[in-house]
């Protein structure tokens, strides 16, 4: 079975807000089984994330977290996980945006990065997302090296220390761990 494809909408209906799925119903014919039951699952289990996530994002931006977009991040992808056989959100990015209070697009990966590659005891909020975002950038790299884990550990030792580095100079620590790869891709 592929993919159905659907679209997660806000409107207004005199003054009251309305979010709802969307799909084509060519497109529900696909689905095995009662496609309103299936389509009323995922809306359901869709905006109960939403809902749970508006309980961990504090509304004042100034107050959020490394640990607050972790737990949207782990979210995420523990939804994307359970709903990727079965459906696609057509329009993911603005709907997170929207409905879970990120900033952008790219805060919207970063968060989904940053639920996947991190496990909850490897989140302090001594260390400013800021710092996560740039270890994320470079965990590919890092990861061909075998170093991510090692790189993780040692960023929480620093902030535990209180010897953390601005954001620019860890990004330059960051940098030169990652020559060799860098190296490697500029011979080939």
């Amino acid at each position: 079975m592929t993919k159905i494809p659907v679209k997660i909408i806000e409107f207004l209906d005199g003054d009251k807000k309305i979010q709802e799925v969307m799909i084509d119903l060519v497109d529900s014919i696909q689905i095995d089984g009662d496609p309103g039951e299936k389509i009323e699952q995922f809306r359901d289990k869709y905006f109960d994330l939403v809902e749970e996530s508006r309980n961990i994002m504090p509304k004042d931006k100034s107050k959020r977290k490394a640990s607050h977009f972790w737990k949207i991040g782990k979210l995420l992808v523990d939804f994307n996980k359970s709903i990727k056989n079965d459906f696609e959100i057509t329009n993911f990015q603005q709907a997170v945006i929207r409905d879970f209070g990120l900033y952008n697009r790219s805060v919207v990966g970063h968060t989904l990065q940053f639920g996947e590659f991190f496990k909850k005891n490897e989140v302090l909020d001594l260390v400013p997302m800021s710092h996560y975002i740039e270890l994320i950038w470079k965990a590919n790299m890092l990861k061909e090296l075998g170093l991510f884990d090692k790189e993780k550990k040692r960023l929480l030792d620093m902030a535990r220390k209180n010897n953390l580095p601005p954001h620019k100079e860890y990004r330059e620590e960051l940098n030169n761990l990652a020559k060799p790869i860098k190296q490697k891709a500029m011979k080939h």
